[in-house]
């Protein structure tokens, strides 16, 4: 599992039916009259192995892909392209690309040319976050969730975030500091998307240094502040740890591994994101990043492979239809589970990480 999706300090310093749409005449005429090429910024598993050299075999498109793995490092390339953008497709987080389309970096999606918009699920293709001034501005590919990751073997399924502030499990917590900020603002009684102060930067920092002291007067019950999805999957795997907030891929593919694992969103919440990809604006092979993006979308199976490569669910319609009883079993969250879950409101986030960022550096040296 290599795919690490995080909020780190983003933004700082700066079937069948599918594959044969994708070979028809048309499209491919459209496609080889540029250039026979497609570079694409994804993070790991987001174009599997497989889709790709079915891809290139049907259109005689070459995709080159290089890997993302910060959305901060991802901003700055392309603010340093400066509009002449070597990427014709990115990947960016739902919660966080607005920041890219307000840059001038990305292209709205031209509805005429993604006829396979129809194929992603009615709940992500409608969410308000894929919007902005009017535009759609991508395409939804994975669903997130951060919640609680927890030993089977040292535990019954807790119901509460609690369990990570309960002396009985000091030294044997981790998280990611600014994704968990969040959640224990949420947990204290404030609103961690800080939608409802409107704006107001005073009550939104009254919060965070609320929330903030909560977090440095429970430092000694954390092992470690991990960074990486890796961290702490080895973490769980050689015992060091018991709980952890974690993302829904990490810990679905510790579970699918028959690993003692088990993932829950506690009754005070959890959050929700979503990653996509966007075309770049003036994309050199824009032709062929429709021509791309129509062939993933346009067959369930391309759902399932990006399922089994990230751990993360698909937002292709016929998916789940494609995977086995256990991957259900790992991916899927009870409904009540599903109601718990809040979705990043795009437009506070931008305020609010900058002081949950501020936050996260006085705990490390608390």
């Amino acid at each position: 599992m290599t795919f690490k999706p995080t909020r780190r300090k983003l933004l700082h310093g700066a079937g069948a039916a599918g594959l044969a749409a994708l070979a028809t005449p048309a499209i491919m005429r459209t496609a080889l009259a540029q250039s026979k090429e497609l570079n694409i910024w994804a993070y790991d598993g987001f174009v599997t192995d497989e889709f790709r050299s079915r891809f290139e075999a049907e259109t005689g498109i070459k995709t080159n892909i290089r890997l993302v793995t910060d959305q901060g490092e991802q901003f700055n390339l392309m603010a340093a392209e400066n509009g002449n953008y070597s990427a014709d497709i990115v990947t960016c987080a739902g919660h966080r690309f607005y920041q890219f389309v307000d840059a001038g970096f990305l292209a709205p999606v031209d509805r005429s040319r993604l006829e396979n918009w129809n194929l992603i699920e009615e709940e992500y293709a409608d969410a308000s976050w894929v919007s902005r001034a009017g535009e759609r501005w991508g395409v939804p590919l994975v669903v997130v969730s951060t919640g609680l990751l927890y030993s089977t073997e040292a535990m019954e399924k807790p119901t509460s975030w609690d369990v990570m502030f309960d002396e009985a499990n000091a030294g044997k917590t981790a998280y990611q500091i600014q994704d968990f900020f969040q959640i224990v603002m949420n947990y204290l009684g404030y609103d961690g998307s800080a939608a409802s102060y409107g704006g107001n930067v005073d009550v939104a920092q009254r919060a965070v240094d609320s929330t903030r002291d909560f977090l440095i007067a429970h430092k000694h019950m954390v092992r470690r502040y991990y960074e990486a999805a890796t961290e702490i999957q080895q973490m769980m795997v050689t015992g060091d740890v018991t709980l952890a907030q974690a993302g829904s891929g990490p810990s679905s593919q510790l579970i699918l591994e028959g690993l003692p694992a088990g993932y829950t969103i506690p009754r005070e919440g959890g959050l929700a994101y979503a990653y996509g990809f966007n075309i770049t604006n003036n994309a050199p092979n824009m032709a062929n990043a429709y021509t791309f993006l129509n062939a993933l979308l346009g067959d369930p199976e391309n759902g399932a492979e990006i399922v089994r490569s990230t751990g993360l669910s698909a937002t292709i319609k016929g998916t789940e239809a494609l995977l086995t009883d256990q991957e259900k079993e790992a991916l899927a969250l009870e409904p009540e589970e599903r109601a718990r879950l809040s979705w990043v409101n795009v437009e506070t986030a931008a305020f609010i990480f900058d002081l949950i960022d501020t936050a996260a550096e006085e705990i490390r040296a608390a």
